[in-house]
């Protein structure tokens, strides 16, 4: 009876001395793998936060987007129909106004007047949006003799409130271009001359 013991206490022994031996792997090894847990799950992280803002950056440019071709139609539709167009121009968060620029600008080269504005014109007239992270240019369907004159030509009373609620907006000026706010385009009656003149009238804050 004494052998069948022995080798019982043998088979216990060495099952005892496994355990220690993998328990203080496995206490070496704790470390490294809570190491790697944290490199990975930063990884996760960092993927995380480029992926929300790209998609933050993707949603404000479509938000712009869609702004210039609401300024756009209502231009062509002032300069076509010789009506009036309440319009905004309303620059997203995610561009500085400091270095943010919409402007009206005339181009005689046929190969930009082609890329945007399609067929071979060798003039054209361009709504376009620049900033040093985006750049936005649309076609504006209209004539190239469009003027947009300053306030000795636009008559601010013909808006109900007058000076007390409006200011000209001279939306061709190459140094500030159009400002961010809310605006009424008028199409002005010209006795001499066909060419349209659009005023752009912005509503005081």
């Amino acid at each position: 009876m004494a052998l069948p013991n022995l080798s019982e206490q043998v088979f216990r022994f060495l099952k005892e001395r496994k355990n220690r031996v993998l328990s203080s792997r496995g206490q070496e090894s704790a470390p490294f793998e809570l190491l790697i847990a944290i490199i990975v799950m930063t990884f996760v992280i960092i993927i995380g936060f480029n992926a929300l803002n790209a998609l933050n950056t993707q949603t404000c440019r479509g938000n712009l987007e869609q702004n210039l071709e609401q300024i756009k139609a209502g231009i062509e539709q002032v300069v076509k129909d010789k009506s009036k167009a309440n319009v905004s121009f309303e620059l997203p968060g995610c561009f500085s106004e400091e270095q943010s620029r919409l402007k009206i600008i005339e181009r005689d080269e046929r190969d930009f007047c082609s890329y945007y504005c399609g067929g071979s014109l060798s003039q054209c007239t361009v709504l376009q949006f620049s900033s040093p992270e985006f750049t936005s240019t649309k076609c504006l369907r209209i004539s190239s003799a469009t003027v947009f004159p300053n306030a000795d030509s636009c008559p601010i009373e013909v808006l109900e409130g007058g000076s007390e609620r409006y200011t000209v907006s001279e939306w061709k000026s190459t140094e500030s271009g159009i400002e961010p706010g809310q605006y009424t385009l008028v199409r002005q009656f010209n006795l001499f001359s066909n060419a349209p003149v659009v005023c752009a009238y912005k509503r005081k804050v």
